[in-house]
């Protein structure tokens, strides 16, 4: 992982985890796109508007990179009406242009209660 892609992940991160827009945006290709399980965003503002809705912190993390790809595993402590979850993830950054083009989230959707899926 290159220092920039290292600086980009650990920014994007920070923002979430202050559920800041103004952090995370910045870091987000204008033609961003994010896939997952659950649901997609292929616009960069709806995605920042949506992350920033969600509390939780990310831990246990680990990374593996070749070229423009980054691939973080993790632990996702997620706040839920019935405490604290632990869930299992793996996200797929792409970058372009030193900016986050593509986020592909894999992770077991049964994690998450119904009314989160």
């Amino acid at each position: 992982m290159t220092p920039e892609q290292k600086s980009t992940l650990d920014q994007f991160y920070a923002g979430a985890t202050a559920q800041d827009a103004a952090m995370i945006r910045p870091l987000l290709a204008d033609n961003f796109s994010f896939k997952s399980p659950m649901m997609n965003f292929d616009n960069p503002d709806d995605y920042v508007a949506h992350l920033v809705g969600f509390c939780g912190h990310v831990t246990n993390s680990r990374h593996i990179a070749q070229d423009n790809q980054v691939v973080h595993i993790f632990t996702l402590i997620a706040k839920m009406p019935e405490g604290d979850a632990e869930m299992k993830m793996c996200d797929i950054f792409t970058f372009d242009d030193g900016k986050i083009r593509l986020q592909e989230l894999y992770t077991d959707s049964r994690q998450f209660p119904e009314e989160a899926a």
